[in-house]
C-alpha cells in the first residue's frame, strides 16, 4: 500500500494538533527535580564555545553529586534552547512537544513499513503520541533523552529497511545514513546499545537472508555498540557521589525481582493510573520467596522463547514482542541501574503493547466496535495526560504526591528536601534528608544537602560530621570540592590553619577548583600574608604572568590594593567582579575577563559580569563573545537597557564596515 505525500502531511498534522492538545497545559510548568542540575545550574549550556565539553563531560556537569549519564545530545538540545530561550522553561517545553509530536509521527512510518496497514499505524502513532506514560519523558524537561534515542533509533530503522527494500544504487548511502543515526541515538541515551538487536530481530522476521549477509549487514552495528561500551568503561567513565541504586545488589537477588518488575510494567500499561517518579520493588528475603520468583520468571522466559520462535504464523506480531522485550528487559534489573521500574522504561516498548491492542481489537471486533473502543482509549489516554500534567505544575506538591504513594522513596524525600529548603523551611528540611538517610544511608546526595544546610544554618558540628562521611566514600574527581566544603567549615570554626590544610588537598585533588584559591587568599589575608594571598588570586584567575614582567607588576599591585581594602572578601562572585572592573579600568582586559568569568561561575545570572565581561571581549576585539554574552545577559533580563543599547551600537559599526 503506497500513501500519497499529502496523506503524509495530514496524519502528521493529526499527530502534532493530538500532542500539543494533551501537552498544552505543560507550557506554564516549571523546571523540577534533575531540571535544575542540568538545566538552571549547568553553566556548560550557556555558551556555545563550550559544544566540545559536551562530548567529553557527563550530563550532570558542574554539579558537585555528578552522574555516570553520558548524554551530549541531550545536552546540546540544552544548549539550543538557551540560545533561544535563556532559563524560561516556556521554550524547552515546546521543544519537548515537538520532538514527541516528530517521534510519534516516526512510529507511524515504522509501523505502517513493518505492516502496510495505515488504519492500525496511525492509530497506533496516535495513541503513542498521548500515551501517560509517556509523562516522564515529556512534561519532565530531563526526560528528554528518551524521545532524541527514540526519533534516531527509528530514523535509523527505517533507512535500514528502506535500504533492503530499493535500488541498488541507493542500498549504501541508506545504509550509512542508518548508521549515523545509530550513533546519534547513543549519544542521546546509553539504552541506544541494544538496538542492533531490533534490527537483527528484521532481518530474522521479515528477510529471507542467509547466516552470512544477516552478519554482513549487523555487524558494524554490533562493533559501534561493543566500542561504546568499551569506551563507557574507560575514557567516558564518570565519578559520582551516587552509584547506580542497584549497583550493589548481585545479579541473583536482582533477577528474584524480574518478574515482579514485569507485573508492573503490564499492569502500568493496561492501566496507566496512579503515576509517579518513584517505585519501590521489594526483592524476596526468604528461600520460598526466591524460589518462586525465578520459577515464574523461568515460565516467563519459556513462555516468550515460544512467542518469539513462531514466526511463520505472524512475523509482524513475533518482530513487535521481540521489540518490546529488547527495549525493556536490560531495565527490569538484569543490568546494575538505577531502579527496577520508572514509566519511561516503557517509552519504545509501549509501540509493541499499544500496537499489539489494536491488532487483536481490530481482528476480534466489527469495524464500528473497533472504531469506538479506539476513540474511547484515546480520549481516556487524552484526559489522564492532561491530568498527569497538572500535578508537575507545582514541584513542592509533586514530590509531596510522590512520598504518599511511594513511602519508601529516598530519592523523593531528598527532592523534597530541598523544595522545603527552597522555601525557606529549614526544619522540614532537614526532616527530610533524615528520612531520605533511614531509607538508604548511603545516599550521598541527601549527606551533601544536609551538610550544606547545617553549613547555612550555623551548626557547624552536625555540618562536619555530615562532610566526614562523604569524604570517606572518595568519590572520584568530586573529592575536591568536598574537601573544599570541609575547610569552609573549619574556618568558620575559627580553625585557619586546618582550613588552609583542607583547601590545599582540595588543590591537589582537582587543580581547576578555583574557588579554594580565594578562600586561601581569604585567610592569608587575614593573618596578613598579603604577598601569599595575592598569590593565590593570581592563579585563580588562570594567569600565567611573571613578576618581571610589565603586566604581571601592574595585575600584582592592583590585586595587592583591592585586597587591603577588605572589602568583599566573603563574597566571591562580587569580589571577582570588582576586581574585574579595576583591571579592565587599567586596560588588561584579559585579566579582566578571567575575573569576570570567575564570577559567573560561581553566580551565572549575575547580570553585572555578564556585561563587564561582554565590554572586555569588545576591548579585546571579540566581537562575536561580546555578542554571545550580551544575548546570554538578556536571556536573564530582557529589559537589561545597557545590553539592548550596546549590541545596537555593535550591529551598526557592522553594517557601517561592511
Amino acid at each position: 500500500m503506497i500513501l500519497k505525500k499529502r496523506t503524509y502531511f495530514l496524519i502528521f498534522i493529526l499527530i502534532f494538533f493530538s500532542v500539543l492538545s494533551v501537552y498544552s497545559n505543560t507550557l506554564r510548568n516549571p523546571f523540577i527535580w534533575d531540571d535544575n542540575a542540568i538545566i538552571v545550574h549547568n553553566s556548560l549550556i550557556q555558551d556555545w564555545h563550550l559544544l566540545g565539553k559536551a562530548f567529553t563531560s557527563d550530563l550532570f556537569y558542574g554539579v558537585a553529586s555528578g552522574s555516570n549519564f553520558y548524554r551530549p545530545l541531550q545536552t546540546i538540545s540544552y544548549m539550543s534552547d538557551y540560545y533561544f530561550w535563556g532559563l524560561k522553561p516556556l521554550g524547552y517545553h515546546i521543544t519537548n512537544i515537538l520532538l514527541q509530536a516528530a517521534l510519534s509521527f516516526l512510529v507511524f512510518i515504522f509501523l505502517f513499513m513493518l505492516s502496510g496497514r495505515a488504519e492500525i499505524s496511525f492509530f497506533s502513532a496516535l495513541l503513542f503520541a498521548v500515551n501517560p506514560l509517556h509523562t516522564e519523558s515529556v512534561t519532565y524537561l530531563s526526560g528528554r533523552a528518551e524521545m532524541l534515542m527514540g526519533i534516531f533509533l527509528l530514523t535509523s530503522f527505517i533507512f535500514f529497511v528502506k535500504g533492503q527494500n530499493c535500488r541498488k544504487n541507493y542500498r549504501l548511502p541508506l545504509y550509512l545514513l542508518s548508521v549515523v543515526a545509530f550513533i546519534l541515538g547513543l549519544l542521546s541515551k546509553e539504552l541506544a546499545v541494544v538496538f542492533p538487536l531490533a534490527i537483527l530481530a528484521y532481518l530474522f522476521y521479515f528477510r529471507k537472508s542467509n547466516k552470512a549477509a544477516i552478519s554482513w549487514k549487523t555487524s558494524p552495528f554490533f562493533v559501534i555498540s561493543l566500542v561504546y561500551v568499551l569506551l563507557r568503561l574507560t575514557l567516558l567513565k564518570f565519578p559520582t557521589f551516587r552509584p547506580p541504586t542497584l549497583a550493589g545488589v548481585p545479579f541473583l537477588f536482582r533477577m528474584s525481582v524480574l518478574f515482579k518488575a514485569l507485573f508492573m510494567q503490564a499492569k502500568l500499561l493496561i492501566l496507566p493510573v496512579n503515576l509517579h517518579m518513584s517505585y519501590q520493588l521489594v526483592m524476596p528475603t526468604t528461600f520460598l520467596g526466591i524460589f518462586l520468583s525465578w520459577f515464574i520468571s523461568g515460565v516467563v522466559v519459556v513462555f516468550a522463547a515460544y512467542i518469539l520462535r513462531n514466526k511463520k504464523k505472524n512475523a509482524l506480531f513475533c518482530f513487535l514482542f521481540s521489540w518490546y522485550l529488547i527495549f525493556l528487559l536490560p531495565q527490569s534489573g538484569i543490568l546494575p541501574i538505577n531502579a527496577f521500574f520508572a514509566e519511561h522504561f516503557l517509552y519504545l516498548s509501549s509501540i509493541s503493547f499499544l500496537t499489539g491492542v489494536l491488532l487483536i481489537l481490530q481482528r476480534y471486533l466489527k469495524k464500528p466496535l473497533f472504531l469506538f473502543s479506539f476513540v474511547c482509549l484515546f480520549a481516556a489516554y487524552g484526559v489522564l495526560t492532561y491530568a498527569r500534567n497538572l500535578e508537575w505544575s507545582s514541584p513542592l506538591a509533586f514530590f509531596q504526591g510522590i512520598v504518599k504513594l511511594s513511602p519508601g522513596s529516598f530519592q523523593g524525600y531528598n527532592n523534597l528536601g530541598l523544595e522545603y529548603e527552597k522555601n525557606g523551611d529549614y526544619q522540614k528540611a532537614i526532616s527530610c534528608y533524615k528520612r531520605a538517610l533511614q531509607i538508604m544511608p548511603e545516599l550521598l546526595d541527601a549527606h551533601f544537602n544536609l551538610a550544606n544546610l547545617y553549613f547555612k544554618t550555623g551548626k557547624l558540628k552536625e555540618a562536619l560530621d555530615e562532610y566526614s562521611v562523604i569524604e570517606k566514600t572518595h568519590p572520584g574527581d568530586k573529592s575536591g570540592q568536598v574537601q573544599n566544603n570541609i575547610g569552609n567549615v573549619l574556618e568558620a570554626q575559627g580553625l585557619p590553619q586546618a582550613a588552609i590544610k583542607r583547601y590545599k588537598i582540595a588543590l591537589q585533588l582537582d587543580k581547576n577548583l578555583y574557588y579554594a584559591h580565594f578562600n586561601l587568599a581569604r585567610i592569608y589575608m587575614g593573618q596578613g600574608k598579603t604577598g601569599s594571598s595575592v598569590e593565590e588570586i593570581v592563579v585563580s584567575l588562570g594567569l600565567q604572568v611573571d613578576n618581571a614582567e610589565t603586566d604581571g607588576v601592574i595585575i600584582r599591585q592592583i590585586i595587592t590594593r583591592f585586597l587591603e581594602e577588605k572589602k568583599m572578601l566573603n563574597s566571591a562572585d562580587i569580589f571577582y567582579n570588582n576586581l574585574g572592573a579595576k583591571l579592565a579600568g587599567s586596560g588588561i582586559f584579559y585579566a579582566a575577563a578571567s575575573a569576570f568569568k570567575r564570577a559567573l561561575e560561581i553566580e551565572p545570572a549575575y547580570e553585572d559580569a555578564h556585561f563587564n565581561l561582554a565590554l572586555s571581549y569588545l576591548k579585546m576585539g571579540m566581537r562575536n563573545r561580546a555578542v554571545s554574552q550580551l544575548n546570554s545577559l538578556l536571556k536573564i533580563d530582557p529589559q537589561h537597557h545597557r545590553a539592548r543599547s550596546l549590541l545596537l551600537e555593535i550591529k551598526k559599526n557592522v553594517s557601517r564596515s561592511q
